[in-house]
């Protein structure tokens, strides 16, 4: 298998997004600390982008050929492993955050039991957008060893929406993207239409680009904003 795929199981776009409401967090407490911040950066990456991702693939065997499938999930509970070690690296720096320390836990509950295919239950959209969005953008806020408040619920409702909404319709359009092309549609005349489907989904793809572009950017409206009120 050639490097680009292991680099595809990573699955950048949502991995950055994880990454980029953790950073929201951060500066929605506008108290940031250089070594706690960066680590729980890391901590994220390696979580999100290699740990969940290559487990899952471990799991579907969707892209793997059979004899790559022991490595992806060996790499997956390895960089698990490390993840752990960060966390609780990291829990010592912020002085055993009760509510970071939760957080991690809950993360951890859903590499594992999101991707591991006995539990159906957890593998949903509304477990994503809690994993990749709310619990982020939580984390980001409590490293700095800041109390609950209204915004950042707030900030981790609108962060779990929005992975909502750039997922589900993602999930339609690959569900598009396998059926062959061109399509053939028959309509109740009996007359029949082929439709491009490449054509059919690049508004929606673009669409969604154009989300994930502006979630990236997220952190530095944020930073715009809270440096002019100050």
């Amino acid at each position: 298998m050639s490097n680009n795929a292991y680099l595809n199981l990573l699955y950048l776009p949502f991995t950055f997004l994880s990454i980029s409401y953790a950073i929201c967090g951060m500066i929605l407490s506008w108290k940031l600390y250089l070594i706690p911040d960066v680590l729980l950066v890391i901590t994220y990456f390696i979580g999100h982008g290699v740990s969940a991702h290559y487990v899952n693939e471990a799991y579907s065997g969707r892209t793997l050929s059979t004899d790559k499938l022991r490595f992806a999930k060996n790499v997956g509970y390895g960089s698990l492993l490390v993840v752990i070690g960060l966390g609780v690296l990291l829990l010592y720096l912020v002085k055993w955050s009760v509510y970071l320390l939760l957080i991690g836990l809950l993360e951890l509950a859903f590499i594992i039991l999101y991707n591991h295919p006995k539990t159906k239950v957890m593998h949903s959209d509304f477990s994503v957008g809690v994993a990749v969005g709310a619990l982020p953008a939580l984390a980001g806020y409590f490293v700095s060893g800041e109390a609950p408040s209204f915004g950042v619920i707030l900030l981790a409702l609108l962060c779990f929406l929005v992975v909502l909404l750039e997922i589900i319709p993602s999930r339609y359009i690959k569900g598009w993207k396998r059926k062959p092309t061109p399509l053939k549609v028959i309509f109740s005349d009996g007359s029949e239409e082929k439709i491009d489907l490449q054509a059919l989904v690049k508004k929606p793809e673009d669409v969604i680009k154009v989300m994930l572009g502006i979630t990236y950017l997220l952190p530095v409206f944020l930073f715009v904003i809270f440096y002019l009120k100050s």
